[in-house]
């Protein structure tokens, strides 16, 4: 697509990601941006700023469950032969013989403990000033002073439940508030995660406006909060967009101030006339990824990697377009860069996808090689078919470009539909999307 871009992945930075001469089919796009964007470095960090992160190793019990013998049910612990004098003692300090000690379930229980007589087989009577508690006879269910629990009976032994080191939740799942509360339950005060991956936006051309509608020739920018919204959900931090100057010598300064893990551009990706991005990123001596991809919307998306490693994807500026290469691009980087998905060779997570099938013709694509990317609206299904529901396929009806920017039907559609090339007539069945361009599973 440009003479300049070179494409072929041979450095050892990007063994994984093969870009290829010209433009990349869809699948082959999402694959380059999948393998190039690597899980960032893991860092251990407090529990009150993991929630987002992703569990760089796995969550492990730090000790023994129970961490010394524990009682299995409330009751009394007790030592030798019965009937037991009812004693109040510290944890640490051990019973004596013929002494019990009132515990509840769970609770650790104090050294020389020969039992855990529940509840509500013990009788208790004052005898002088003390308490005393007698076991009930299993067969008569009187209270006897010969009786007593097997030795044993009722006790949770240290590590009975779990040992040190028995793993809780798995790698490279997304912390959340409950494993917050596992965590912290655990005793613990930090994990290691890989962090939310920072995302810039760079909004290139004056003109835009960024409030009111469009007037005196120039048009509202569309694009610079919805980025920072879309990388927000599909798990990034994102900064507040930065309006970027039109001219190369300002716009590679601020690409090379940018303290960020991805950096997103708008407008100025097409391969001709006079683009000050690519040019930019030519001097910067970027490693071309993707250079156009074959979709319809999106055909003009850009990846590349900066010498010091950071990513940038640039996107059209026309809105339409940026969001299909956004949702092509950005949601299988973010996954990569998260440590989403375990196996480096996958580009997708290994789920069934959900296809559809189509009520209507999709519009054409721009060229018969394209995908389409189309949003559809999910019809609900029919209360009399017959066709067993693991088995369905729901009906998805394509919505038409229109409203300002043709984003009517991007903002409103239930999914993305992806259509290859030489389909999209009506009948056919297509994978889905979900808003967010990650695929829709079962």
């Amino acid at each position: 697509m440009n003479d300049d871009a070179h494409l072929a992945g041979d450095s050892e930075d990007d063994s994984g990601a093969l870009g290829l001469d010209g433009l990349l089919e869809w699948t082959q796009a999402r694959f380059v941006a999948r393998t190039a964007a690597r899980p960032l470095r893991a860092v251990h960090a407090r529990l009150d700023e993991s929630h987002g992160s992703v569990l760089a190793r796995a969550l492990t019990s730090p000790y023994d469950e129970p961490f010394a013998d524990a009682a299995a049910h409330d009751g009394y612990a007790v030592c030798g032969e019965g009937p037991w004098t009812i004693v109040d003692l510290a944890q640490d300090v051990a019973l004596s013989q013929r002494t019990a000690m009132r515990v509840r379930a769970k609770q650790i229980l104090p050294g020389h403990t020969d039992a855990v007589l529940r509840a509500d087989r013990g009788v208790v009577t004052i005898e002088e000033t003390n308490e005393v508690v007698t076991a009930r006879d299993p067969l008569t269910d009187l209270p006897e002073p010969f009786a007593r629990p097997d030795f044993g009976d009722g006790i949770v032994h240290r590590g009975a439940i779990r040992t040190a080191g028995t793993e809780l939740v798995h790698a490279h799942t997304p912390v959340t508030a409950a494993t917050l509360a596992l965590a912290a339950a655990a005793g613990l005060d930090s994990l290691e995660v890989i962090a939310p991956p920072v995302v810039g936006t760079l909004v290139l051309g004056s003109s835009l406006l960024v409030s009111g509608p469009s007037r005196d020739g120039r048009v509202r920018d569309a694009l610079g909060w919805t980025i920072p919204a879309l990388m927000g959900a599909l798990g990034a931090r994102a900064n507040p967009p930065v309006r970027a100057p039109d001219t190369r010598d300002l716009l590679m300064q601020e690409i090379d101030d940018a303290n960020v893990d991805l950096l997103i551009t708008t407008g100025s990706t097409s391969p001709g006339g006079n683009n000050i991005l690519r040019e930019a990123l030519r001097d910067l001596g970027a490693h071309w990824l993707v250079d156009g991809i074959m979709v319809t919307p999106g055909a003009q998306t850009l990846l590349v990697r900066l010498p010091d490693g950071r990513l940038l994807l640039g996107l059209p500026g026309q809105p339409a377009a940026a969001l299909a290469g956004i949702l092509t691009l950005g949601a299988p980087i973010i996954a990569g860069l998260r440590g989403d998905l375990i196996d480096p060779r996958q580009s997708e997570p290994s789920a069934v996808p959900v296809r559809a099938r189509l009520t209507e013709p999709a519009p054409p694509a721009e060229y018969d090689e394209d995908t389409i990317l189309c949003p559809v609206r999910l019809l609900p299904e029919s209360p009399s078919s017959t066709t067993p529901r693991t088995d369905r396929v729901p009906a998805a009806l394509p919505l038409a470009a229109d409203g300002p920017a043709d984003l009517r039907g991007w903002a409103t559609a239930d999914a993305i539909a992806v259509i290859p090339p030489g389909s999209g007539d009506t009948g056919d069945e297509v994978d889905l999307l979900d808003n967010r361009g990650r695929p829709a599973t079962r």
